[in-house]
């Protein structure tokens, strides 16, 4: 490989240490924003691990020819801090600030729809425990005149 090649290469594997960078920072912001259970966090963090993974190895492949060199990993470490000390902060404020005002949209939407469901909702249990008990007095009753019959 020529060096027009390999620094081609090393700015290409940079912008993959960027991309692995907005991976983790987009785990980093779900967590951030919806409680999880440690079960969830553990599958969140071996998909990233895949997900990671997958992209390395495609870049490795498409862009280098499955070759593994030095200059590939110093790259992707490269993008990766420049990403963290540059972008990170402000992609996690930003992304964490929408998906906060999302979850308000979507909390005032099912608040709505909960106060159109719900009296409908109460009014058919209230007549369904009414029912019940009418059910319930009745079948006392019968069961009264038969004792009273046989006597």
């Amino acid at each position: 490989m020529n060096i027009k090649t390999q620094s081609f290469t090393f700015i290409i594997f940079i912008f993959v240490g960027i991309l692995i960078g907005i991976v983790f920072d987009i785990f980093r912001i779900i967590r951030r924003s919806f409680k999880t259970p440690d079960f969830i966090t553990y599958i969140e963090d071996i998909l990233f691990w895949i997900i990671s993974g997958a992209l390395l190895l495609f870049c490795i492949f498409t862009f280098n020819n499955g070759e593994l060199r030095l200059y590939l990993f110093v790259s992707i470490i490269l993008g990766n801090l420049i990403y963290i000390f540059t972008l990170s902060k402000y992609f996690i404020k930003v992304n964490t600030y929408l998906i906060n005002i999302l979850k308000k949209i979507l909390y005032y939407f099912y608040s709505i729809i909960k106060k159109i469901y719900n009296p409908p909702v109460r009014f058919l249990k209230n007549i369904k425990i009414n029912l019940t008990k009418n059910m319930k007095k009745t079948i006392k009753n019968i069961q009264n005149l038969n004792i009273r019959k046989k006597v």
